[in-house]
């Protein structure tokens, strides 16, 4: 018997849906992700709808309350949604990220890579230290910087015609390979790194979950999708490749390293599989149609605190972190990409038309402050100020990216 609050529930992700895809296709309409859209639904919802917060309720026909005043978008049942929709985002990405392909990545990409990591990551950490946050909190915030998220990047080469051009093509390796770098440095983050020996505890941990599942994944799991395939039911290959999602995704966490890195090696492992882009369209189907969206919107919720649109105490900090975050993310993927690309034979305006093309930040940037956040990397005081920050951080670079990549290409 389904009780009536889940109902209330089902509700609040009916509404967190529509509005998801309604303000995601008015920002597909103007040419920005979705994704912002859907965090903006998130910030209206929660002024709309989580207005009871203040002890106010809606009151149906003056006898009964509509919206339950102990449910609302942080409840653990939304909550839930949102955590699996970050597992789908990480087990999509690695669906769909090509081992063959990233043994032909040429230098220049993963030298790219690497200074575009290391650049934004000391940047982050010193600017965190003088700010006068600890240790794992600054971390946390270079760990925001490093990620690229390159679609707007892509988009706008397309429209250059530029995409095919070796600079297109240092781009889209180096973001892939940024990515895997960044999510092993959240495995270390979120296994908890107080000194050096924490930091060789944690390392070690990390290399027997990836020698041990990579072992058993390219030992295991042709086999088991061979089985897959003699099972005569509809999406057969699906729930077995989510099943083995869920599995990876429980022994991460078990492993002290996150179940986000777990959804990630899986979709790595299942992704090399030939059945992979079958499986990738449907994990896609399930995850952007229904998961992912209501974990965008979660993040846009997030901005309520208590019922008030974060605190008028908070919104200098907010203001004064988001202009820090976004001015060492650009300088720190100019600088590091660029150098990178530099060294690698490229001319200067390569170079800089590169780390232009490196600056957007977006759902890794989200996960990884959100993944923070959960495991209390962050002190609780903080983690809205950062959170915020991080939106604006993906807002602000997500808008400006089109803009210099087209002056960068300008007269060429």
């Amino acid at each position: 018997m389904i009780t009536t609050e889940i109902f209330y529930i089902l509700l609040l992700t009916a509404i967190a849906l529509l509005a998801a895809r309604f303000f995601g296709f008015i920002f597909y309409k103007f040419k920005q992700p979705a994704v912002l859209g859907e965090i903006i639904a998130g910030v209206i919802l929660g002024a709309i709808v989580l207005f009871y917060f203040s002890g106010q309720k809606f009151v149906l026909f003056n006898s009964y309350t509509f919206f339950s005043p102990n449910l609302n978008f942080h409840s653990n049942e939304f909550n839930l949604l949102a955590e699996i929709g970050i597992l789908f985002l990480l087990f999509i990405s690695g669906l769909e990220t090509s081992i063959s392909k990233l043994k032909k990545t040429g230098k220049s990409s993963v030298m790219v890579a690497i200074g575009g990591v290391i650049a934004p990551l000391i940047f982050g950490y010193i600017s965190g230290i003088l700010l006068g946050l600890s240790t794992i909190e600054s971390i946390v915030i270079g760990l925001i910087l490093t990620a690229t998220s390159v679609g707007v990047t892509i988009r706008t080469l397309m429209d250059l015609d530029v995409l095919d051009s070796e600079v297109g093509a240092t781009i889209l390796g180096a973001a892939v390979i940024d990515d895997i770098i960044a999510i092993v440095l959240l495995a270390f983050a979120m296994g908890g790194i107080a000194t050096i020996a924490d930091a060789a505890m944690v390392g070690i941990r990390i290399a027997i979950f990836f020698l041990v599942f990579l072992y058993i994944g390219l030992k295991v799991i042709d086999k088991v999708l061979d089985i897959s395939e003699k099972i005569h039911l509809p999406k057969a290959f699906l729930s077995i490749a989510l099943a083995i999602l869920l599995i990876y995704a429980f022994f991460a966490d078990k492993a002290g390293i996150s179940g986000i890195i777990g959804a990630f090696v899986a979709g790595i492992l299942i992704g090399q599989n030939f059945r992979a882009p079958k499986i990738t369209n449907d994990a896609k189907a399930v995850g952007y149609g229904f998961f992912i969206p209501i974990f965008f919107v979660w993040v846009g919720t997030t901005m309520w605190k208590d019922g008030n649109f974060l605190e008028d105490s908070s919104l200098i900090s907010i203001a004064i972190l988001a202009v820090i975050l976004i001015i060492i993310g650009v300088i720190g993927k100019i600088i590091g990409c660029g150098i990178a690309a530099k060294i690698t034979g490229l001319s200067n305006r390569e170079s800089l038309q590169i780390g232009v093309g490196m600056i957007p930040r977006m759902e890794l940037a989200l996960i990884i402050v959100t993944a923070a956040i959960s495991k209390n990397l962050i002190s609780t005081d903080f983690a809205h100020i950062i959170l915020a920050s991080t939106i604006l951080l993906t807002i602000i670079t997500t808008l400006i990216t089109p803009i210099l990549i087209k002056a960068t290409f300008k007269n060429k």
